[in-house]
C-alpha cells in the first residue's frame, strides 16, 4: 500500500514541467520627495531652548520616545529652520564643531569642542572611623573631643612626637 502511494507521488511530480520565468524588470525609481520639515511655531524662532524643553517634557512627548529621542528630533528640526541662528548649545549630535586659539599668541594650536579642564589632582577619600569621648580640662569641666583614625585601623603618620614625663 505504501509502494503504490509513494509511485503516485512519484508520477505526479514528474508530469509537470519546471518552467522558469524571468523577473519582470524594477520600475524606474520614481524620485524622492524631499521630507517636509514639520512646522514650529513663531515662538521657537524667538526662544529654541523654550522649545526644546517644552517639547521634551515629559507630559507632552510620546510615551515610547526617550528624551534623547526628542531631543534629537527637535534639534534636528531647529537646526534646518534656524540655520547658523541655530545656538551651539542645540547643535544636533555629530555637527561639525567651531574649533578656536586655545592660546592668545599661538596661531596652530587650535582647540575644537569644549573646552579641556586643567587636570586637578584626584583626591582620595579614605573611609574613617570617628569617635567621640569627653576629656577634662585643666580648668575644671569637661569638653568633647572628636579623634578620627582610618576605618582599616592603620595610625596615620602625624610626624614627630615628643613625650614628655609621660604625657602627649
Amino acid at each position: 500500500m505504501l509502494a503504490v502511494v509513494f509511485a503516485a507521488m512519484l508520477q505526479q511530480a514528474a508530469t509537470g514541467q519546471v518552467v522558469w520565468e524571468t523577473p519582470p524588470p524594477p520600475a524606474p525609481a520614481e524620485p524622492a520627495a524631499a521630507a517636509e520639515l514639520p512646522p514650529i511655531p513663531e515662538s521657537a524662532l524667538a526662544d529654541p531652548y523654550g522649545y526644546e524643553r517644552a517639547e521634551c517634557s515629559p507630559l507632552i512627548r510620546k510615551t515610547g520616545e526617550s528624551l534623547e529621542a526628542c531631543q534629537t528630533r527637535v534639534r534636528v528640526t531647529l537646526a534646518a529652520h534656524l540655520g547658523d541662528a541655530l545656538p551651539a548649545g542645540l547643535a544636533p549630535a555629530g555637527a561639525p564643531e567651531e574649533c578656536r586659539q586655545q592660546a592668545a599668541g599661538d596661531r596652530y594650536a587650535l582647540q575644537c569642542g569644549a573646552p579641556s579642564r586643567p587636570d586637578r589632582p584626584a583626591t582620595v577619600l579614605t573611609e574613617r572611623s570617628c569617635e567621640t569621648r569627653p576629656r577634662v580640662q585643666p580648668q575644671g569641666g569637661v569638653a568633647w573631643t572628636e579623634e578620627c583614625r582610618p576605618a582599616s585601623g592603620v595610625r596615620e603618620e602625624e610626624g614627630l612626637t615628643l613625650r614628655l614625663g609621660g604625657r602627649d
